[in-house]
């Protein structure tokens, strides 16, 4: 009998589980393959959302897929790791798996995952293209934790602004489909709160959204950027091109 393809996805992001769901279901339910999806994360969440975790109007516990579920569900195994190394000749992933040791809690030995098939389905980051202060000052959305970051002292900086009554000032830099949503939701956010006990924020809100382009939303036919500059500007957000 055929040993089974031993496949291995690295990367649980749209792309890799989307591969590992469709991998597990036509070849690992049947045996012809073994699936392992590796991540570093319990869980997926909707890329496009983090925007609105990181303006706090969405819960992030709405929006995720639970690895070990999808893959019982879908005849794939799962392993929370960090991929730390490939041996190419010897067809192994070294990881490092999440947790800690007991007792004395130091990290998890390596593990050697030995595939006949890796797919690196690693993702992006974000690119401040060499912009003067982005990298010192700026906090950007590329996962979870970065929105969740953001969401945090946001909120700090609120409460401080109301409490001593000062102006508070957020500036996004990025004028494409998350710096344009995040202004939004952001505004939105703000108007919340005004509804819930503190009516004089939005009014101390200033919201300055930094395109280095010509216009909005780059990608976008023209009057899409131009509707979507004008919405910002009628919400209060000082949009600079």
């Amino acid at each position: 009998m055929t040993d089974p393809v031993r496949i291995v996805i690295v990367g649980g992001g749209v792309a890799g589980l989307i591969l590992a769901t469709r991998l597990g279901r036509s070849h690992g339910r049947s045996g012809r393959a073994s699936v392992m999806l590796v991540d570093r994360s319990l869980s997926h969440v909707w890329k496009p959302m983090l925007h609105t975790f990181a303006a706090g109007t969405a819960r992030p516990d709405r929006q995720q897929v639970n690895f070990l579920a999808q893959a019982k569900a879908s005849g794939f195994s799962f392993l929370a790791a960090d991929l730390d190394g490939i041996d190419r000749d010897a067809k192994v992933a070294v990881v490092r798996p999440l947790g800690r040791r007991e007792p004395d809690g130091g990290p998890l030995p390596p593990l050697r995952v030995g595939y006949d098939r890796l797919v690196l389905a690693l993702g992006s980051c974000a690119n401040d293209f060499g912009t003067p202060g982005v990298s010192d000052h700026c906090v950007a959305i590329d996962d979870l934790a970065s929105a969740q970051t953001i969401h945090a002292r946001l909120r700090n900086h609120a409460l401080a602004a109301l409490h001593h009554e000062d102006e508070l000032g957020l500036a996004i830099v990025g004028g494409g489909a998350t710096g344009v949503e995040l202004a939004a939701e952001l505004k939105r956010a703000a108007n919340l709160l005004a509804a819930y006990g503190s009516p004089s924020l939005p009014h101390r809100f200033r919201l300055t959204l930094i395109e280095s382009g010509p216009r909005l939303l780059s990608a976008f036919p023209d009057h899409i950027a131009q509707a979507a500059s004008e919405t910002l500007r009628d919400l209060g957000v000082d949009v600079r091109t």
